[in-house]
């Protein structure tokens, strides 16, 4: 158990502090700035629920009374795709702003 502990911290490390000391190395997010990935983030999760009802209009006037149903399945597939990216936009803004006096890049 003990021996599992550094492994965990380490992974952790790996997986989401040190891509962002590289700034210009984060596949996603390129050189964005950290307070404006945190907004970017901020309105993708906001306004993801808007999807849904977008799509429901969308399929509703391109298929009728069935676009009830696959636009609430294809909205609710798009809003959760928004606010994952959304969400993790504002976690590479916060290990920016964090990993800031750890970086020579400014």
């Amino acid at each position: 158990m003990n021996n599992r502990v550094p492994a965990v911290f380490t992974i952790i490390w790996l997986a989401l502090a040190a891509p962002a000391l590289y700034a210009a190395d984060r596949p996603i997010v390129g050189t964005e700035s950290a307070d404006r990935l945190v907004a970017e983030g901020v309105v993708d999760a906001v306004t993801s629920p808007g999807q849904i009802v977008e799509e429901i209009g969308v399929d509703t006037r391109n298929f009728g009374v069935g676009g009830l149903i696959t636009g609430s399945v294809r909205g609710g597939v798009k809003a959760a795709g928004q606010a994952a990216r959304g969400g993790a936009r504002m976690a590479v803004g916060i290990l920016d702003v964090l990993t800031m006096p750890f970086r020579d890049d400014q």
